[in-house]
């Protein structure tokens, strides 16, 4: 009971942003979240999983994610959950290697589930 309290108010930031979001836009199936994402050049395989994931981190009934939003604000993923739970798990579930060091660095900052789908695509042809 004590813990549902504190992950709730921890969560509070995340459910306000995510509540404002889905008032501000229309819900996006995943379908058209993945033709987004496949227009602006990122894996439509890779994109399917992290919609499925960020369904997850949805705090408001009827969110869903767009291919913009930023993984931190609106759903509270922080930078090692994003590189470890996120981004390695769909490399890992897709069979396909981790881009190079170099290749991450040149990429930049990964911090919208368009720039996740992109680098998977990034990744896909560096293998």
């Amino acid at each position: 009971m004590l813990g549902n309290f504190v992950q709730s108010i921890l969560a509070l930031p995340f459910s306000s942003r995510q509540k404002q979001l889905s008032k501000a836009r229309p819900p996006l199936d995943e379908d058209e979240f993945a033709k987004q994402i496949l227009d602006a050049g990122g894996d439509p395989e890779a994109a399917f999983i992290v919609y499925r994931k960020l369904t997850e981190w949805t705090y408001v009934k009827g969110f869903t994610p767009y291919p913009e939003d930023d993984l931190g604000k609106v759903y509270g993923i922080a930078e090692e959950e994003l590189d470890e739970d996120m981004i390695l798990d769909i490399l890992n579930s897709l069979g396909v290697p981790p881009p190079s060091k170099e290749r991450m660095v040149a990429f930049g900052a990964v911090k919208t589930p368009l720039q996740i789908a992109q680098l998977v695509s990034l990744a896909r042809a560096e293998a």
